[in-house]
């Protein structure tokens, strides 16, 4: 079980190293943000600020409660760590594809 605390945790520190990490939760990095929200100000990381964008938002699976989503979001991360190297085009898991990920709040 994820706890989801020690995630945002987690994912906090892994984007104070180096923000333009965010591109490695894909489309579940709207799901991220809000997560982190929760915990975190834009005091803790200047990223955590209110912009979404919900074309990419509507590109991350339905999931049947919230430690599915986060498993769906450790193992996205995961695999864009391993094989996407930081590009902002991640995989549309909705409908096939592409969609370029890209977050104004990131400033990166």
């Amino acid at each position: 079980m994820i706890d989801p605390k020690t995630f945002a945790e987690s994912s906090l520190q892994l984007l104070q190293q180096n923000p333009r990490r965010y591109l490695n939760y894909g489309v579940y990095w709207y799901f991220v943000k809000a997560l982190m929200k929760r915990y975190y100000s834009r005091d803790n990381l200047a990223m955590l600020g209110e912009y979404m964008d919900p074309d990419v938002m509507a590109r991350m699976p339905e999931h049947e409660n919230l430690q599915e989503a986060l498993a769906a979001a450790v193992e996205e991360y995961r695999k864009n760590a391993s094989f996407n190297l930081g590009r902002a085009t991640v995989e549309d898991l909705v409908g096939g594809g592409v969609v370029l990920l890209h977050d104004e709040d990131a400033g990166v």
